[in-house]
Protein backbone atom coordinates (compact mmCIF):
# COMPACT_ATOMS: atom_id res chain seq x y z
CA UNK A 1 0.00 0.00 0.00
CA UNK A 2 0.90 3.55 -0.95
CA UNK A 3 1.66 5.80 2.19
CA UNK A 4 -0.97 7.71 3.63
CA UNK A 5 -4.02 5.26 1.63
CA UNK A 6 -7.25 5.74 4.07
CA UNK A 7 -9.34 2.01 3.66
CA UNK A 8 -12.67 1.54 5.27
CA UNK A 9 -12.80 -2.07 6.87
CA UNK A 10 -13.74 -4.08 10.39
CA UNK A 11 -11.65 -3.71 13.44
CA UNK A 12 -11.07 -7.50 14.56
CA UNK A 13 -10.84 -6.15 18.01
CA UNK A 14 -13.99 -4.51 18.45
CA UNK A 15 -15.82 -5.96 15.43
CA UNK A 16 -17.10 -2.34 14.31
CA UNK A 17 -16.53 -0.72 10.81
CA UNK A 18 -13.54 1.77 10.96
CA UNK A 19 -11.51 4.23 8.74
CA UNK A 20 -7.59 3.37 8.69
CA UNK A 21 -4.86 5.13 7.13
CA UNK A 22 -1.62 3.23 6.42
CA UNK A 23 1.76 5.16 7.81
CA UNK A 24 5.17 4.47 8.88
CA UNK A 25 5.86 3.20 12.21
CA UNK A 26 7.96 4.36 15.49
CA UNK A 27 9.94 3.30 18.19
CA UNK A 28 8.23 1.82 21.04
CA UNK A 29 4.77 1.66 19.51
CA UNK A 30 2.14 -1.76 20.57
CA UNK A 31 -1.30 -2.08 19.46
CA UNK A 32 -3.78 0.55 20.86
CA UNK A 33 -1.12 2.74 21.10
CA UNK A 34 -2.09 6.65 20.12
CA UNK A 35 0.09 8.41 17.86
CA UNK A 36 0.08 11.98 16.39
CA UNK A 37 -0.12 11.56 12.46
CA UNK A 38 2.26 13.94 9.87
CA UNK A 39 0.36 14.10 6.82
CA UNK A 40 3.25 15.80 5.29
CA UNK A 41 5.93 12.44 5.29
CA UNK A 42 3.54 9.94 6.68
CA UNK A 43 5.47 9.59 9.86
CA UNK A 44 4.14 9.12 13.49
CA UNK A 45 5.22 9.90 16.98
CA UNK A 46 3.65 8.57 19.79
CA UNK A 47 0.97 10.97 21.56
CA UNK A 48 2.79 13.16 24.23
CA UNK A 49 1.49 15.98 26.40
CA UNK A 50 1.79 19.20 24.21
CA UNK A 51 1.34 17.42 20.88
CA UNK A 52 -0.82 19.36 18.49
CA UNK A 53 -2.47 17.82 14.79
CA UNK A 54 -3.77 14.90 13.67
CA UNK A 55 -3.87 11.43 16.22
CA UNK A 56 -4.73 7.87 15.47
CA UNK A 57 -4.64 4.64 17.33
CA UNK A 58 -2.31 1.64 16.29
CA UNK A 59 -3.61 -1.60 15.25
CA UNK A 60 -0.63 -3.59 15.58
CA UNK A 61 3.14 -3.04 17.42
CA UNK A 62 4.25 -0.80 14.24
CA UNK A 63 7.63 -0.20 15.36
CA UNK A 64 10.28 2.16 13.36
CA UNK A 65 11.45 0.88 9.46
CA UNK A 66 7.91 -0.51 9.56
CA UNK A 67 4.89 0.24 8.12
CA UNK A 68 0.99 -0.18 9.04
CA UNK A 69 -2.84 0.93 9.85
CA UNK A 70 -3.84 3.22 12.17
CA UNK A 71 -7.54 3.39 12.90
CA UNK A 72 -9.14 6.77 12.21
CA UNK A 73 -12.80 6.99 12.43
CA UNK A 74 -15.06 4.46 14.28
CA UNK A 75 -14.66 2.15 17.63
CA UNK A 76 -11.44 1.66 18.69
CA UNK A 77 -9.22 -0.02 21.01
CA UNK A 78 -7.20 2.52 22.60
CA UNK A 79 -4.63 2.62 25.63
CA UNK A 80 -6.53 4.98 28.18
CA UNK A 81 -5.06 5.08 31.84
CA UNK A 82 -6.22 4.04 34.82
CA UNK A 83 -9.93 4.96 36.57
CA UNK A 84 -10.96 6.57 33.38
CA UNK A 85 -15.08 6.50 33.37
CA UNK A 86 -17.33 5.48 30.52
CA UNK A 87 -18.47 8.65 28.27
CA UNK A 88 -15.59 11.10 29.36
CA UNK A 89 -13.31 13.23 26.73
CA UNK A 90 -9.97 12.05 26.68
CA UNK A 91 -6.57 13.97 27.22
CA UNK A 92 -2.87 13.06 25.87
CA UNK A 93 -1.51 11.83 29.53
CA UNK A 94 1.99 12.29 31.15
CA UNK A 95 2.42 8.25 29.46
CA UNK A 96 4.13 8.30 26.01
CA UNK A 97 1.29 6.96 23.75
CA UNK A 98 -1.47 7.00 26.03
CA UNK A 99 -5.02 9.02 26.58
CA UNK A 100 -6.44 10.17 29.83
CA UNK A 101 -9.24 11.17 31.06
CA UNK A 102 -8.47 14.81 33.11
CA UNK A 103 -7.07 17.58 31.32
CA UNK A 104 -4.11 18.33 33.96
CA UNK A 105 -1.49 18.63 31.11
CA UNK A 106 -3.77 20.49 28.58
CA UNK A 107 -3.56 18.92 25.64
CA UNK A 108 -7.37 17.66 24.59
CA UNK A 109 -8.00 15.18 21.76
CA UNK A 110 -10.98 16.40 19.98
CA UNK A 111 -13.34 14.10 18.87
CA UNK A 112 -12.45 11.02 21.00
CA UNK A 113 -14.01 9.73 24.34
CA UNK A 114 -13.51 6.59 26.39
CA UNK A 115 -16.93 4.19 25.11
CA UNK A 116 -15.74 1.88 28.31
CA UNK A 117 -14.48 2.50 31.71
CA UNK A 118 -10.73 1.77 32.01
CA UNK A 119 -10.54 -0.04 34.76
CA UNK A 120 -6.86 -0.74 35.81
CA UNK A 121 -5.96 0.79 32.71
CA UNK A 122 -4.34 -0.39 29.33
CA UNK A 123 -6.35 -1.20 26.16
CA UNK A 124 -10.17 0.29 26.72
CA UNK A 125 -12.64 0.50 23.59
CA UNK A 126 -12.51 4.32 22.78
CA UNK A 127 -14.95 6.34 20.00
CA UNK A 128 -13.41 8.53 17.72
CA UNK A 129 -14.05 10.73 14.21
CA UNK A 130 -10.98 12.08 12.99
CA UNK A 131 -9.13 13.09 16.25
CA UNK A 132 -6.70 15.63 16.45
CA UNK A 133 -5.31 17.18 19.74
CA UNK A 134 -4.98 20.54 20.77
CA UNK A 135 -4.40 22.46 23.42
CA UNK A 136 -7.25 23.15 25.82
CA UNK A 137 -6.94 26.74 27.68
CA UNK A 138 -4.96 27.04 30.78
Amino acid sequence: FALGTKCTARNTTTGYVGEFIFMSGVASNTAASWVLMNYDDHSTSLLADNDIGPVGIAMAATVADTYGWYQIRGKASGKISAGVNENVGLYASATAGTAGGTSAGKSEIIGACSAAASGAGGATEVEINYPVCGKSAA
